[in-house]
């Protein structure tokens, strides 16, 4: 035996376990001269107990066969123990468990049956009678004489086998020992003295509670031994990942430190942990392979008492351990659950006073049923909203559970939509309504709840939102709709299209009398405004002209509405009016794309549209990219759809065609068009008109193929729609077509009250048509002067284009002047594309007077002022082999010009820039306030260093240097 003990190291797969190793080997090596032993060996459920045990086993009868080979000892062979070595070690095992718990001396017969143990028919009729006295007695009683003779009898069936050989008895979680075994398990540790037996317990630790008379024993045996089992620390998990992981080298030293979090020091964990990460089961989030879950889920369902539910409860909380709350939760007693949380941290399941990992957390919640799910996410809802917890915490569980018990919880469900909406979170906004929707019981408190969940869905997905529609219709006709929801759905109706439900919703919001609340009636004014600015047929009148809005009385939700529509109605109503455009600026200072009113993004499109029909371009632009930039920045798919197409419309209108047709096309792209309700006419008519200005009329044709819906033309984007498909086929020398449309224009917007120049230019559109079909000059000039007269003398982009016209049907004598005044005011205000046309106009002008050098010089700088916005049907139509030359140059050039340039200097470039437009050198002296002799000195320098001769040969990629004044 003393060989045994020199040998007796701890094999390296019980990591962490050297000096319990050593206790053992000494227990059997003193059991084995003589002095029986037990060793009790406690620690946390799945700490490798039973591991230890058989590990042991195995190397200890190894090492005593080995010692009697050595050693020459004979063996017996009396009959029933062939199997029992002289000398050596007798293993005999058993596992209690509580299913078995009700079976008398179950354990025992386990123990005597192996063949180390075993006698033949002996030891069966010694069982029978066992048996017999157990089921005899109903409930065992060891005090009886019958049961102490059987008792006894059992006993010496052990001590006997010990006389030919140190036996080693292993028993499992003997707390589930049934009661005629425990009896007998006492009987055997009072009877040990000096017989060779080492008895080997196994369980967790004893409870806090009185201890079992078994415990009681034990402690009071002179010859216990405690053997106790910790969970493993860093070095020990290091060392069993060693032992374990295969190429655990290979880990990273992160994969390392989170198996030690998530194994919480618990060998059986770590195990599967290392499973996990070798057959890659879990090679992105350690903890999701299914090795750790089984593990996870046996270790929770071993531990006993309240420790699963316990578990089950803090995972669904989802916090650091709160025992007041996990009683509330449980239903449990406050120590139960103290003594629950201590075993679970005794475990390695749970941190000490933290919350669980992660992976186990999300373990444990895959494994409840969904009826369980749903109960403790109630519960768990209801305990919050106790406690004064967030909405948006609150709202987190009910929305897993799925359901509500009773109307307490329904505000704080509309809180956090609401909070959700400003969080750009719209699908769980619509999850929370739902959950509204389908607690409510009376119909107008249901179709309340629809209203809101039409308004949230359409922040997600209008074209589901659509779908909702219906439904609600038939609740406006019935009457169960608030009047204050009927408002805001007639605006859902018409943008979707619905004209007659929106009619219907409308006259349902105006019954509420002549008198109701103040908000109310600020709300139903907002409506009734947007409506007569965007859908005027829906609206009592037209648009309300000074009748000032009750901006005072309204909300803060419904005033940016009011006050963007009251600024629209002005410039639509009255033309450009400082007023509007300044109360247009102050809902864009406030307005922000995440803004969770009932009204959306609307009050910002209405002010960016106000400053665009104003004709105040710049500012659009700059307020547009500001809020497209913070849609996009939030991932808000339909606020930015719908800023990328106001952003179209203003780089339309600046002649930015390349600009225009991308943005058009990125705002279809983030919505599809059946999303976009009638709005549609806004990103389809600015496909159309900047394809058609840049001369792909087949992509034009390609968009007006697609289907627009109906209810469309009797919208404000109606009017864009007719405008661009007039240009088209005006484009396309299809003049009476285009005249219709146009025509269709000015019949919509005079009687909807709308006839602004600003809005759509009909008037030089038809007299454009008339001009170019050879038709009636009078008339076409009679529309051009009305048409300058409704704008007045200020400058605009509206008067430039105008004046375009009247020169084209002017005298030659006046017509010069007419195009330098149309040149002066479209440079002023930035459209590059109805420049490029006024400067070929103006370059024919030239050629008519005979002035060719100076039509030359034009005609050049209004090709590159066309080139550079896109327009190249317009540049073909200029220079035509410039227009190639030019091409093949940009084509077989590439980086060498950009190179060149970069050897000029600032005065060079824009002198060169300039040059490079068609400007003569007197006019780039005036621009830029130097003489025409220091010009030449830098047009000299520049052609040296370009390698270039004339002006003609300048490079295109000058026009990016051009300086603001040009």
């Amino acid at each position: 035996m003393k060989g045994m003990t020199d040998r007796g190291a701890c094999p390296p797969g019980l990591a962490e376990r050297d000096r319990q190793w050593s206790g053992l080997t000494r227990f059997l090596a003193e059991a084995h001269a003589g002095s029986g032993r037990v060793a009790a060996v406690t620690g946390p459920v799945a700490c490798g107990k039973t591991e230890l045990l058989h590990t042991f086993a195995e190397f200890a009868q190894s090492e005593l066969a080995g010692a009697q080979v050595a050693e020459g000892s004979p063996a017996r062979s009396r009959a029933g123990e062939e199997s029992r070595p002289a000398n050596g070690l007798l293993v005999a095992t058993a596992v209690c468990s509580a299913a078995e718990s009700a079976l008398p001396f179950g354990v025992v017969a386990r123990l005597l049956r192996t063949p180390a143990l075993h006698a033949g028919q002996e030891t069966e009729r010694l069982l029978e009678r066992a048996r017999r006295v157990a089921d005899e007695q109903g409930e065992f009683d060891a005090g009886t004489s019958a049961a102490a003779r059987v008792l006894d009898a059992l006993c010496e069936a052990v001590l006997g086998a010990a006389r030919t050989g140190t036996a080693l008895i292993g028993v499992e979680d003997v707390r589930h020992l049934d009661a005629p075994s425990t009896h007998w398990l006492l009987y055997l540790v009072r009877r040990l003295g000096a017989a060779r037996v080492l008895l080997v317990l196994t369980d967790t630790p004893a409870p806090r509670s009185a201890p079992s008379p078994l415990h009681t024993e034990l402690r009071r045996h002179p010859h216990c031994r405690t053997v106790e089992l910790p969970l493993l620390t860093e070095q020990g998990v290091a060392a069993c990942m060693a032992a374990h992981g295969g190429d655990a080298e290979a880990l990273s030293e992160a994969d390392r430190a989170g198996i030690a979090r998530a194994g919480g020091g618990n060998p059986l964990l770590v195990r599967a942990l290392l499973e996990d990460r070798r057959s890659g089961a879990a090679d992105r989030d350690i903890g999701r392979g299914p090795e750790f879950q089984k593990a996870l889920l046996g270790c929770l369902e071993r531990c006993e008492g309240a420790a699963a539910e316990t578990m089950r409860a803090l995972c669904v909380l989802d916090g650091p351990a709160r025992p007041s709350a996990l009683a509330r939760l449980t239903r449990a007693g406050s120590e139960t659950v103290a003594a629950a949380l201590a075993a679970l941290e005794e475990t390695g399941l749970l941190h000490p006073g933290g919350p669980p990992h992660p992976a186990v957390r999300d373990a444990v919640l895959e494994s409840l049923s969904s009826g369980e799910r749903s109960r403790l996410h109630l519960g768990a809802a209801e305990l919050l909203h106790a406690e004064g917890a967030p909405a948006d915490d609150i709202a987190a569980h009910l929305l897993t559970a799925g359901r509500l018990d009773g109307p307490e919880l329904l505000p704080v469900l509309h809180e956090a939509a609401q909070h959700a909406l400003r969080a750009e979170r719209p699908r769980t906004a619509v999850r929370c309504l739902e959950l509204v929707r389908d607690a409510c019981d009376g119909a107008r408190s249901r179709t309340a709840a629809e209203a809101q969940l039409v308004r949230a869905e359409s922040r997600a997905n209008p074209a589901a939102a659509a779908r909702r529609l219906p439904a609600l219709a038939g609740a406006v006709r019935g009457g169960t709709v608030d009047p204050r929801d009927a408002a805001a759905l007639a605006v859902t109706f018409a943008h979707h299209g619905r004209t007659d439900d929106a009619a219907a919703a409308l006259r349902h919001a105006r019954s509420a009398g002549p008198d109701p609340h103040p908000r109310a009636a600020a709300e139903l004014r907002a409506v009734e405004m947007w409506l007569a600015c965007t859908h005027p047929p829906l609206a009592r009148r037209g648009p309300p002209g000074a009748a000032g809005p009750a901006a005072g009385t309204a909300g803060p939700h419904v005033r940016p509405l009011l006050t963007s529509t009251a600024a629209l109605a002005q410039v639509l109503g009255q033309g450009q009016t400082e007023t509007a455009v300044a109360d247009a600026e102050h809902v864009l200072q406030a307005a922000r794309p995440s803004d969770a009113t009932v009204w959306g993004v609307e009050p910002a499109l209405l002010a960016l549209y106000t400053l665009v029909y104003a004709d105040r371009l710049e500012e659009a632009r700059l307020w547009c990219e500001r809020l497209l930039e913070d849609s996009g920045r939030d991932g808000q798919r339909v606020a930015q759809a719908y800023f990328a197409a106001a952003r179209a419309e203003i780089a339309l209108r600046r002649g930015e065609l390349t600009n225009a047709h991308a943005y058009a096309r990125h705002a279809l792209t983030l919505l599809p068009p059946p999303a976009w309700g009638v709005a549609l006419g806004l990103p389809v008519s600015t496909l159309v008109h900047a394809a058609t200005a840049m001369g792909r009329h087949d992509d034009a044709a390609a968009h007006l193929r697609e289907p627009a819906p109906e209810a469309m033309f009797h919208t404000r984007y109606g009017l864009h729609y007719l405008h661009a498909r007039g240009r088209h086929y005006l484009a396309t020398g299809r003049y009476y077509a285009a005249a219709a449309d146009f025509l269709s224009c000015r019949e919509l917007m005079t009687q909807w009250g709308l006839d602004v120049p600003g809005l759509v230019p009909w008037r030089t559109c038809t007299a454009e048509t008339w001009l170019r079909q050879g038709g009636d000059r009078d008339e076409a000039r009679r529309l051009v002067n009305e048409q300058l007269a409704k704008l007045g003398p200020g400058p605009s982009r509206t008067r430039g284009c105008a004046l375009r016209l009247l020169a084209a049907l002017s005298s030659p004598r006046n017509r010069m002047q007419l195009l330098a005044e149309s040149v002066s005011i479209l440079e002023e205000r930035g459209d590059q594309w109805e420049l490029a046309r006024a400067l070929a106009d103006q370059s024919a002008a030239h050629r008519e007077l005979r002035a060719h050098r100076r039509a030359w010089s034009v005609a050049r700088r209004a090709w590159h002022v066309a080139e550079a916005c896109g327009a190249q049907e317009l540049c073909e139509e200029l220079l035509p082999s410039r227009t190639r030359s030019e091409g093949a140059e940009s084509r077989g050039s590439g980086e060498p010009c950009a190179d060149g340039l970069g050897a000029l200097t600032d005065a060079e470039r824009r002198a060169a820039a300039l040059a490079a437009a068609g400007h003569t050198n007197r006019e780039i002296a005036a621009r830029l306030c130097i003489t025409p002799s220091t010009i030449e000195q830098h047009l000299t320098r520049v052609y040296r260093k370009l390698n270039v001769k004339h002006r003609r040969d300048l490079p295109p990629a000058l026009k990016a240097y051009l300086p603001d004044t040009a």
